[in-house]
C-alpha cells in the first residue's frame, strides 16, 4: 500500500502513475512509513472496501482515491 526504499532510504521513489492506487512513501524508511500508516489508520478509518472486490463500480474507486489522498497528504508533510 506504500512503496518505500526497503534499505538505504536516500533516494526518492517512483510517485505512483494514474492507475496504481498506491501511497508514496518518498524518502521515508519501511519502519516510519508503517507507523504513518498506522497513524492514517485511525486518524481517518480504513479504506472503503467494494461490494464485488473484483469489480469496483468507479464510485468505489473514487472513495478509495479520495481516501488515499488523505493519507498521501500525511505522508507528502513527514
Amino acid at each position: 500500500m506504500v512503496r518505500v526504499g526497503r534499505g538505504n532510504a536516500e533516494g526518492i521513489t517512483k510517485p505512483p502513475s494514474s492507475t496504481e492506487i498506491i501511497i508514496s512513501g518518498s524518502n521515508l524508511t519501511a519502519t516510519k512509513a508503517r507507523l504513518l500508516l498506522m497513524a492514517c489508520l485511525m486518524k481517518f478509518g480504513s479504506l472503503p472496501v467494494a461490494a464485488d472486490p473484483a469489480h469496483p463500480t468507479d464510485a468505489e474507486v473514487s472513495a478509495v482515491r479520495a481516501r488515499l489522498a488523505e493519507y498521501q497528504a500525511v505522508f507528502d508533510t513527514h
